[in-house]
């Protein structure tokens, strides 16, 4: 799973664009093949428009008898053969694409790659303004080494753009990241957020606080840790809460 940093630099560039895209999300530990891929982007396409996308398509005989899939006929798996047919379709939506992909380099073992491929050749290829609403692809992953797992042909449609993210190098930065773990935004009334600000900022003038925090960053620098402990310490403010 990507990490709080790269999850929250996507969300705040998704949240920065003039029109609200359609968002779909796949994850190379779920999605293990380029059919359940397909048919997740179909789903999440439909909740998002209202229309069914996969209507009709037959699934075979052994996927029939299999307990564990999903029985409406709309979300079944479709066959190979409607991959290019459905990628082709998303930048001709009514409004702009993005894909993003958790888990990149486990996609890149897909057979033949052609789900990758797919969607690179339509970014590639379509062109905003005619009929074309656009269509973005996103590739998250930890390993540094993934552009060489791709093939030579979907590299070739690979734009090259990468962006390197990195947990912070300084104690007060991680400090600093815990606070805003704690005070994300959430709709719960003024009143509600002022006070529980006032519990955040109480909880980290607690010298123990500080302690365990800066414990923690001389060990690991992994966030995930760090919100496991800022959860396990999460009864601190609610107790500061209930003094305010």
């Amino acid at each position: 799973m990507y990490s709080f940093l790269t999850a929250k630099i996507i969300e705040q560039v998704i949240e920065s664009l003039p029109t609200e895209p359609i968002v779909i999300r796949l994850s190379g530990h779920t999605q293990q093949n380029d059919r359940l891929a397909l048919r997740e982007v179909a789903q999440q396409l439909s909740l998002q428009t209202g229309k069914s996308f996969l209507a009709g398509i037959e699934e075979t005989e052994d996927e029939t008898q299999n307990p564990f899939l999903d029985p409406i006929p709309s979300t079944s798996l479709p066959p190979p053969s409607h991959l290019p047919a459905l990628i082709s379709l998303l930048p001709t939506l009514s409004r702009p694409t993005i894909v993003i992909l958790d888990a990149f380099d486990l996609f890149a073992h897909h057979a033949r790659q052609s789900l990758l491929y797919c969607l690179l050749d339509t970014v590639q290829s379509c062109r905003v303004g005619q009929g074309n609403n656009g269509l973005a692809v996103i590739g998250v992953t930890s390993r540094i080494d993934t552009v060489n797992l791709l093939e030579k042909r979907v590299k070739s449609r690979f734009s090259g753009r990468v962006l390197r993210t990195a947990p912070p190098v300084k104690s007060h930065y991680w400090i600093n990241l815990s606070r805003r773990v704690l005070c994300i935004p959430i709709d719960a009334g003024e009143e509600w957020e002022y006070m529980w600000g006032l519990a955040v900022e109480k909880f980290f003038d607690d010298q123990k606080v500080t302690e365990v925090i800066e414990d923690t960053f001389s060990l690991t620098r992994d966030v995930r840790l760090l919100q496991n402990v800022l959860v396990s310490n999460l009864s601190s403010p609610l107790q500061h809460l209930k003094g305010c």
